[in-house]
């Protein structure tokens, strides 16, 4: 479903508002098509949630930590992140619609991304009606102050990267771009690829080049059903799936600088086809 958003009312709507900043605004830009980024001061009160909302209550913050998401929650919006950025700025996602889906998921709309000076809102990143993208979540990416833009869908896909410049006597620049092919972490000791998206096998291989090696899991953990038809397809890394809903999947590597997770789901298929990469996460063990 098209993620539908308040601010794709257009320039007359934000000029109703006042929310338009003035001199001393952050340069702004975006790279990625369907995803604009503007300068403004005021957040306009969230929409009428509707009584999904408190089925999706677990994907939202639970404790806010920043001036700028308590600043957003107190429009009716729910938060569903905060990044400290370089350049002193927050970011903060945050939606106004829910419609629950299966297996405890949610689909997340009205949705955009804030820029904040303390619990001062400086910009706004939201997607165009006539794009693809959505919004819903911003978490923080590699190791310099970045983050990253992830989709409403009830499965998060990856849609931009965001990055904060200190301009100097100018001030402040913001990016949205393309989403990096790698993310460096753990003090820059690791490197993950961008896998998203990928059969299992082929973002094994990027994996490898990257430095993961596959952590072979222990088979007598493993519930009978595809995560034993994945080990014996060549998969030995699998820990194990459920049973229902997307068929998620868990596969544990291992590297120099600590240990990934990755997550698949969907199943394998009669004509070779394999489950697809939803996600990763990085534990470090270095110091």
């Amino acid at each position: 479903m098209r993620q539908r958003i308040w601010i794709g009312l257009g320039a007359a709507a934000l000029a109703a508002t006042g929310a338009v900043a003035g001199p001393g605004a952050p340069r702004v830009a975006s790279q990625v098509s369907g995803l604009t980024i503007v300068a403004l001061d005021r957040l306009p009160a969230a929409p009428a949630a509707g009584e999904d909302r408190t089925y999706c209550t677990h994907l939202l913050v639970e404790t806010l930590t920043t001036p700028a998401g308590r600043a957003v929650q107190d429009k009716g919006w729910g938060v569903t992140g905060e990044v400290a950025l370089t350049a002193g700025l927050t970011a903060v996602s945050f939606v106004g619609t829910y419609a629950a889906a299966t297996s405890g998921t949610c689909e997340l709309s009205d949705g955009n991304v804030g820029l904040f000076a303390g619990d001062r809102l400086v910009a706004l990143i939201y997607a165009t009606e006539s794009g693809t993208s959505t919004l819903a979540y911003v978490q923080p990416f590699g190791s310099q102050g970045g983050a990253r833009l992830l989709s409403g869908d009830v499965v998060p896909s990856t849609e931009a990267d965001l990055r904060a410049l200190d301009l100097g006597a100018a001030g402040q620049g913001i990016l949205v771009t393309p989403p990096a092919l790698e993310e460096h972490l753990c003090q820059d000791a690791a490197t993950v690829p961008l896998i998203d998206g990928l059969p299992i096998d082929l973002a094994r291989a990027l994996l490898v080049q990257a430095g993961w090696q596959a952590a072979p899991a222990a088979g007598a953990q493993r519930s009978p059903g595809q995560a034993q038809d994945l080990a014996a397809a060549g998969f030995p890394e699998v820990e194990d799936c459920s049973g229902t809903g997307f068929g998620f999947c868990a596969y544990s590597y291992t590297g120099p600088a600590g240990q990934l997770s990755v997550t698949t789901m969907g199943e394998m298929g009669e004509d070779g086809s394999l489950p697809i990469v939803a996600g990763s996460s990085v534990t470090c063990t270095t110091p």
